[in-house]
C-alpha cells in the first residue's frame, strides 16, 4: 500500500489530486489481491488505472505543450514507456492468469516509478508551468 503522506508533492495541486486519485486505485488493486478477487474483475479494475494513468498523462503533456516545457518529448516518452510496460502486465495477467507477475509488477515496477517519476519529471515539469503560466 502507498501512503498519502509518502507521495512526493508537486507544485500544481490540480497535479497532486490526480497523482492522489491514482494511488487510490493502486492501492485499490493491492487489496484485491488481499481479497483474492476474481480475475475477471481485477482485470477490469486494472483497465481503469490504465485508463486513469492515459488521462493523467493526456493532461500533463497538454500543459507541457501549452508552456513551451523544453522537456516535453523526454517526459512523454517516460509516459509512453511506462503505459507500454502496464498493457504488457495487463496481456500477461490475462494470457498467463499469472497474479504473482501482476502484483510483483505493481510493487516492483509501477509503484516505483511513479515516485521517481514525480520526483524526477513532474517537480520540475510543475515549477516551470506554474512559473511560465502566472500560476
Amino acid at each position: 500500500m502507498i501512503e498519502k503522506e509518502s507521495v512526493p508533492l508537486v507544485s500544481l495541486d490540480s497535479m497532486n489530486e490526480v497523482h492522489f486519485e491514482e494511488i487510490a486505485i493502486i492501492n485499490e488493486l493491492l487489496e484485491q489481491f488481499e481479497r483474492k478477487m476474481d480475475l475477471e474483475m481485477f482485470s477490469k479494475s486494472f483497465y481503469g488505472l490504465l485508463e486513469h494513468m492515459q488521462e493523467h498523462f493526456a493532461s500533463e503533456e497538454k500543459f507541457m505543450q501549452e508552456s513551451g516545457y523544453p522537456s516535453l518529448q523526454m517526459h512523454k516518452a517516460d509516459h509512453d514507456k511506462v503505459l507500454n510496460e502496464a498493457r504488457y502486465a495487463d496481456m500477461t495477467l490475462r494470457n498467463r492468469k499469472d497474479e504473482d507477475a501482476m502484483r510483483e509488477y505493481l510493487e516492483d515496477e509501477l509503484i516505483p516509478w511513479l515516485d521517481q517519476h514525480i520526483k524526477a519529471m513532474d517537480v520540475p515539469m510543475a515549477d516551470y508551468v506554474k512559473m511560465r503560466n502566472g500560476l
